[in-house]
Order: structure tokens, then C-alpha cells, then sequence
């Protein structure tokens, strides 16, 4: 059995698909969609920390005392 991608199914003496063959390709991309993906988890994680919110809260007290500069005066200073 063919399709859009190009697997082949092997499958049982009763016909049920057992496993599934993929192009390389194919399956590279996968593989990246699916790191993507994890990446992301991992992102949401982060955002989610005690740590993370720590250093926003920090940051949003910094600016508020004066104590940050915009990025345009940082950038100008390299």
C-alpha cells in the first residue's frame, strides 16, 4: 500500500499492518517535527519554573527602579 509519502506497510498472515517502512527523508522529517516539539515542551517547562518567573519579577523591579536601559542605549554603546 502506497501513499503521499510513500510508506509501506508489512503486514500479518490476517492482513493487520504490523510495521510501517518510511523513506529516509521522510522519516528525517519526522524526526525534526518531532524535536521541534520537544524543544517547545522543554520551552513551556522553562516558562513554567519558579526560577523563570523569579528573574521576570527581578527584571520588571529593575525597570521599574531605573535600573535598566533600553536596548537601543545598550546596543548604541557597542
Amino acid at each position: 500500500m502506497n501513499t503521499s509519502i510513500g510508506e509501506k506497510y508489512v503486514v500479518d498472515e490476517n492482513g493487520k499492518a504490523t510495521a510501517v517502512i518510511l523513506p529516509i527523508e521522510s522519516f528525517k522529517k519526522i524526526l525534526k517535527i518531532l524535536h521541534n516539539a520537544d524543544d517547545q515542551s522543554e520551552d513551556h517547562d522553562f516558562y513554567q519554573s519558579h526560577e523563570f518567573k523569579r528573574l521576570v519579577k527581578k527584571g520588571t523591579e529593575d525597570i521599574n527602579m531605573g535600573k535598566a536601559s533600553p536596548w537601543k542605549d545598550v546596543w548604541n554603546e557597542l
